[in-house]
């Protein structure tokens, strides 16, 4: 299975949303954290092995055209 990790920047975070499953959301300060934290969320939610499961990570951009970056 492949769920959908759509994250758009919110001040210092970067706001993750998984739009296949009602009810999981979290949050990372990088956008290299977000697959990590996505994983974990989906496999607490779903009681999963969190390695059972593909992730594609999706940055939007924030209001207002801020860049996006690794880093950031």
């Amino acid at each position: 299975m492949k769920y959908t990790a759509k994250c758009v920047r919110s001040g210092d975070w970067w706001a993750i949303t998984v739009p296949e499953i009602k009810g999981v959301f979290s949050q990372a300060r990088r956008l290299d954290q977000v697959e990590a934290m996505t994983r974990e969320a989906i496999a607490l939610m779903l009681d999963v092995d969190p390695h059972s499961f593909d992730i594609d990570v999706q940055p939007e951009p924030a209001a207002g055209g801020a860049q996006l970056t690794q880093g950031a």
